[in-house]
């Protein structure tokens, strides 16, 4: 009977013992396996906006340059445009991300302008005038892009961002138009280009690759503004400024809007920049 006793009471003992070095060992209690692991915060977008475009080129003149003329209306230009994204941001701390973005970018910029030519008299050809003619042209290009960033978050709704884009031209028109402006005038102009006169005189060109380039880079940077709209659903403004490679390898031709009082000269475009202003409107999700 006492051994019984002496048995159960050691029984009862390692049974507390062992209750006691569970709760001092893990006090919370056994893992749950297997662990949970922590997601990479992921956030997709659609975005849409305007590009403010500037362009501009180098005119050199040989043997000598004449006087304002009608490619000289060509130097540069400025002009507003459409785009579209698609963007994924990838987390890595809470300040700290990579954006990537797919997209559709139209390029436009023109200028209009007034320039002088040689006018030939309609009914006597040997009678020679220099007048104004009214110069009015629009350039636009197509590019499928691409780009990556690195974002930094100033605070929870304000980031900046810094990264590269690359542009895969597709296609690209441009439209001119000259027009003589007096009514009273009883002259024609001479098209360089097939070397008839005109009061009026519409080009629509499509330039093939060369002279224009295929591919162009550039180097993004601007700021968002996160807005939240929902529990994971947000409006992001967004202003960045592209500067963008040479969209155009130099071309060489002729200046022959003033063949009778000045002459013919010949004349090579240079240095073709264009770069951007964009502003931008996202819808963002997170996942």
């Amino acid at each position: 009977m006492r051994s019984g006793i002496l048995i159960g009471s050691v029984y009862l003992l390692a049974s507390f013992c062992a209750l006691a070095q569970e709760d001092i060992l893990r006090p919370r209690g056994a893992p749950v396996f297997p662990l949970e692991e922590r997601r990479l915060p992921i956030t997709l977008g659609i975005e849409g906006g305007l590009n403010w475009n500037t362009a501009s080129q180098e005119l050199l003149y040989s043997p000598f340059q004449p006087s304002n003329t009608p490619n000289q209306q060509f130097k540069s230009g400025s002009g507003f445009s459409p785009l579209f994204n698609l963007a994924a941001d990838l987390g890595f701390t809470p300040t700290l991300g990579l954006q990537l973005r797919a997209g559709y970018d139209i390029k436009t910029w023109g200028h209009s302008g007034t320039a002088e030519v040689d006018c030939q008299d309609i009914y006597d050809p040997t009678r020679v005038t220099v007048i104004p003619l009214s110069v009015d042209w629009t350039f636009t290009v197509h590019y499928i892009t691409l780009g990556a960033g690195l974002r930094y978050s100033l605070t929870p709704t304000i980031w900046l961002i810094g990264g590269f884009t690359v542009h895969l031209h597709q296609s690209n028109q441009q439209k001119a138009t000259f027009s003589i402006t007096d009514p009273n005038t009883n002259c024609g102009f001479i098209n360089p280009e097939d070397g008839q006169r005109y009061r009026t005189l519409e080009v629509t060109a499509e330039f093939n690759a060369p002279p224009m380039k295929k591919t162009r880079v550039g180097i993004e940077l601007g700021a968002g503004y996160k807005v939240p709209i929902g529990r994971t659903l947000f409006l992001v403004p967004r202003l960045q400024f592209q500067w963008l490679s040479s969209f155009r390898e130099d071309l060489i031709g002729k200046d022959a809007w003033k063949p009778y009082t000045e002459g013919v000269a010949d004349v090579q475009w240079r240095n073709a920049s264009q770069y951007s202003l964009q502003l931008l409107v996202g819808l963002w999700f997170g996942l």
